[in-house]
C-alpha cells in the first residue's frame, strides 16, 4: 500500500543533494515503545552520496556528517515525533529549566557513558559549546550561538576570551548557559551540532586528524562506529554503553557511500537499500509501482542556489550580480532540469520553516525576486553594471567559471543547461568547473572562485537558521564576502524579540536586503523530496527537523 504525505521529511539518514547544513542536511516516535518483530535481524541499509568530510561536529557542517553524528552523539535534547506531533525530548540533559526572565538556562546531565566507557559530563558539553566559539578552532557553526549565549559574539571576534563565555560547568552534573538576552528560540539549538558534547582528551589527542578516522572518534550517541572504509561505507553498530539502549532496536546501520544516483536507485530496487531518494520522473514512476514499498512526497526546507564571490571583480558590481539572478528561469528550470520535483524558488528562507504559532514562514512574507523582477530587466542590469565596471558593452566577452560540487552526469547536464542558459539571456559565456564536494569546499571556503551552487538546509525550525547565514560574523559559511550594517542589526533585533508577529517582519526587512542590496546568492527551487522505503522499516520520523535520528527506528517482516 503506498502513502503520500506532504511534510516535512526525515533527513537523519542522508539528502541526497550535495548540501550544506544546515548544510546542508539531514528517526522515531513513541519513545522507542514500538515493538521490534521479535527475533528478526536488526540492521538498516542506508547511504550517503559522498563520505563526510569530518565528523568532527566543532569543524563539519555538511549534512553528510550530520546523519552520521545524529546517530553517534547525543545533543542535550532530541526533537522527536509523538502522534503525529514533535515534542522536544530529554537527551544528554534530562531536565533543564531557566531564571525568570529567560537568560539563564541549567541542564541536568543525566547519567550516560561515550563509547569508550568513560563518563559523560557536563564538562564535556561545556567544550563542546565553547570550541565551537573559539575562534581559535575556526568553526562554522558558531553562527548557532555566538549571538546569543553571553559574550559569543565577542569571543568570535577575539574581543573577548573563550573564559568569558556564558557556559560553564558548575560540577560534573550540570551545565549552566547565559544567554545574552531572552532568545525565543534558545531550546531549538539545544539539539544542533553546536551543543554537542566533544571529548577534549580526543582532541587534544588527535589534532586536526579526529574526526577523520573511526578509531579518532568517540561519541555518546546511541550507536557507534565500526568502521569506516574511506568512499566506500560507514558501519554503526550499537552502543551498549548508551543511556537509553533498551529502547535501540537496530543492531547495525550500514551507510554505503554511493555517488551514482543510478547505482542508488538500483540497490534501491535490487533491496540492498533500505530506502532512496530520488526527483527522476523515470525512477519515481517505477517505485510508485513496486509492492511493498512506501512512498512520501516532502516540500523541505532546503534550497538549491547559486553564490557569487562579491570580492571577484566582475560579481563586486550589484548590477551584475542582479542581472544574473534575475536571467534564470525558475519555472523552466523546475520543469527541464527537476521534471517538476522541485518548486521555483523566490526567496531565501525556504517554505516548510515556521515562526512557532504563526505557522509557515514564507506564507506570510511576500517573495522578494518576485518584485525585483517585475521591475527590472536582467540584459539591462548587466549592460549598466558592465559600464559601471569599464568593461565594455560586449557581453560575448565575459567569462564566468561556474563551480559545481559534483562530478556525475546529472551535474555535467545541469551545467550544459545553465552554459547554454546565460547565454541565451545575457550573452555571456559560462565555464563549467566540476568538483568533488571536499575540493569543492576548499576552493569556495578560500575564496577561489566567481560562481557556485550548492544546496543548504535549515538546522532548526526559525527563518533565524537561514537568514542569519549573512551576517558579516557569519559570513563564512556561505563563503560570499558580502556584509551590510543594516542587515546585520535587523537580524540581531529579530534574535531578541520575543513578539512572533514582530520577529517575522524583522526577518523581511532582511530578507528584503538580502536581495534589494545584496544579491549575493541566487535561489533557484526549493526542494522536495520523493522517498521511497520499504515497509518493513518501521517507526521513522517524518519530519525534516527531526533530530531522533534513527535511535527508534526497527525493522518487521524483511
Amino acid at each position: 500500500m503506498k502513502k503520500k504525505l506532504v511534510a516535512s521529511l526525515l533527513a537523519a539518514t542522508m539528502v541526497l543533494s550535495l548540501a550544506a547544513c544546515g548544510g546542508k542536511g539531514d528517526g522515531g516516535s513513541g519513545g522507542g515503545s514500538g515493538k521490534s518483530g521479535g527475533g528478526e535481524e536488526q540492521y538498516y541499509n542506508t547511504y550517503l552520496q559522498t563520505e563526510p568530510s569530518t565528523l568532527d561536529s566543532i569543524k563539519g557542517n555538511d549534512n553528510y556528517s550530520r546523519g552520521i553524528l545524529i546517530n553517534t552523539m547525543e545533543p542535550l535534547t532530541r526533537l522527536v515525533e509523538k502522534d503525529g506531533e514533535q515534542v522536544r525530548e530529554a537527551a544528554g540533559a534530562e531536565s533543564w529549566e531557566s531564571n525568570e526572565d529567560g537568560t539563564v538556562w541549567t541542564f541536568k546531565i543525566r547519567d550516560n557513558k561515550w563509547s569508550d566507557g568513560q563518563e559523560v559530563t557536563a564538562a564535556d558539553y561545556a567544550y563542546g559549546i565553547t570550541q565551537t566559539l573559539n575562534p581559535d578552532a575556526g568553526s562554522p557553526n558558531s553562527f548557532f550561538t555566538a549571538g546569543f549565549i553571553k559574550n559569543g559574539s565577542k569571543v568570535v571576534n577575539g574581543e573577548a576570551s573563550v573564559e568569558e563565555l556564558g557556559v560553564k560547568a558548575v560540577d560534573d552534573k550540570t551545565l549552566e548557559i547565559t544567554l545574552e538576552a531572552p532568545t525565543p528560540y534558545f531550546m531549538s539549538l539545544t539539539d544542533t551540532r553546536a551543543c554537542y558534547p566533544v571529548r577534549q582528551d580526543f582532541v587534544e589527542q588527535y589534532g586536526e586528524t579526529y574526526g577523520s578516522e573511526a578509531e579518532n572518534f568517540v561519541g555518546n550517541g546511541p550507536f557507534k562506529i565500526e568502521s569506516w572504509t574511506h568512499n566506500s561505507e560507514i558501519k554503526l553498530v550499537k552502543n551498549e554503553n548508551y543511556w537509553d539502549a533498551e529502547n535501540v532496536k537496530l543492531d547495525k546501520i550500514n551507510y554505503a557511500i554511493i555517488n551514482d544516483e543510478t547505482a542508488v536507485f538500483n540497490s534501491f530496487d535490487s533491496g540492498q537499500l533500505d530506502w532512496c531518494s530520488t526527483g527522476t520522473e523515470e525512477w519515481v514512476n517505477r517505485f510508485d509501482k513496486k509492492e511493498g514499498v512506501d512512498r512520501i512526497d516532502a516540500v523541505i526546507p532546503s534550497m538549491r542556489f547559486d553564490f557569487f564571490n562579491v570580492n571577484d571583480e566582475l560579481f563586486s558590481n550589484l548590477n551584475v550580480r542582479k542581472a544574473f539572478v534575475l536571467a534564470v528561469d525558475r519555472e523552466d528550470m523546475a520543469k527541464t532540469i527537476y521534471q517538476d520535483m522541485h518548486i521555483p524558488a523566490y526567496w531565501w528562507v525556504p517554505q516548510a520553516v515556521s515562526t512557532g504559532e504563526l505557522g509557515d514562514y514564507r506564507e506570510q512574507v511576500e517573495a522578494p525576486l518576485e518584485k525585483i523582477a517585475k521591475e527590472e530587466d536582467a540584459k539591462e542590469l548587466l549592460l549598466k553594471g558592465m559600464d559601471e565596471l569599464g568593461l565594455g558593452s560586449d557581453p560575448s566577452k565575459i567569462t564566468v567559471k561556474y563551480s559545481l560540487s559534483a562530478t556525475t552526469q546529472w551535474a555535467r547536464n545541469y551545467g550544459e543547461y545553465v552554459q547554454q542558459k546565460y547565454k541565451d539571456v545575457l550573452g555571456v559565456n559560462i565555464e563549467l568547473d566540476f568538483n568533488e564536494w571536499s575540493t569543492f569546499q576548499q576552493k569556495t571556503n578560500s575564496g577561489e572562485y566567481q560562481m557556485a551552487n550548492m544546496t543548504w538546509s535549515t538546522d532548526y525550525d526559525d527563518p533565524m537558521s537561514m537568514i542569519s547565514l549573512f551576517t558579516t560574523e557569519n559570513s563564512s559559511n556561505i563563503p560570499t564576502g558580502w556584509s551590510n550594517e543594516e542587515f546585520d542589526a535587523l537580524i540581531d533585533q529579530a534574535g531578541k524579540e520575543m513578539d512572533e508577529a514582530k520577529r517575522v517582519d524583522l526577518y523581511s526587512q532582511a530578507e528584503q536586503i538580502l536581495f534589494n542590496e545584496g544579491c549575493n546568492i541566487c535561489p533557484l527551487v526549493n526542494e522536495m523530496q520523493h522517498i521511497f522505503r520499504y515497509s518493513y522499516v518501521k517507526n521513522v520520523d517524518e519530519k525534516f527537523t527531526s533530530t531522533s535520528g534513527l535511535k527508534y527506528v526497527y525493522i518487521e517482516g524483511r
